[in-house]
């Protein structure tokens, strides 16, 4: 008796729903998942902010010596460029500049993101040898402008103090001391 080979598979019209239905999911789930990407990567920069802040400011109290922050120009001097690489150096005569027998303690990678804006209102983030920034005061703002912008302002009072900006206007920006919100890259 001849037995019929037994063949299994999909049918024309079961792989024609197949693929409306993962090319449907993928329409509707890729813009979230690159909202979500999006977000996850500004809160790790952020949080990257908060910590070299706070390293600065610890390493000033621990050496007992002016610790800076700030991003360095090609002659080694701070600059206003907050998206360049961020450097935190000791600094005991306060000139803002990386000397010859100063110590480079760290550094945060540029900022490659055009969507990505980091600022502050002055050229360096210094604290002395008892935790104080004095006349280092400022907002240093970051902002990634995605879909929903996220942002961060971390406000250093005279103190030494970093507090969060908060979003008093509900807008999703933080704003700083001002009343104005951190400033974001152009769309």
């Amino acid at each position: 008796m001849l037995s019929r080979p037994i063949t299994s598979g999909f049918t024309l019209i079961e792989m024609m729903v197949t693929t409306a239905i993962v090319t449907l999911l993928a329409t509707v789930g890729l813009p979230t998942m690159n909202s979500f990407l999006s977000r996850t990567e500004a809160r790790q920069d952020i949080g990257k902010l908060n910590q070299i802040i706070s390293f600065t400011r610890s390493q000033a109290l621990l050496r007992a010596s002016r610790t800076t922050l700030c991003p360095l120009d090609a002659s080694l001097r701070c600059s206003n460029l907050w998206n360049e690489t961020l450097s935190v150096f000791t600094d005991p005569n306060n000139n803002r500049v990386l000397d010859p027998g100063e110590q480079q303690l760290f550094t945060l990678p540029a900022n490659d993101n055009r969507n990505v804006l980091r600022s502050f209102n002055s050229r360096v983030i210094s604290f002395d040898e008892r935790g104080f920034a004095g006349v280092n005061t400022g907002s240093l703002g970051y902002c990634h402008n995605g879909s929903l912008p996220v942002g961060a302002a971390f406000i250093i009072s005279r103190n030494g103090r970093v507090r969060p900006g908060t979003d008093n206007n509900q807008d999703g920006l933080p704003e700083t001391p001002n009343g104005k919100n951190v400033p974001c890259p152009p769309q």
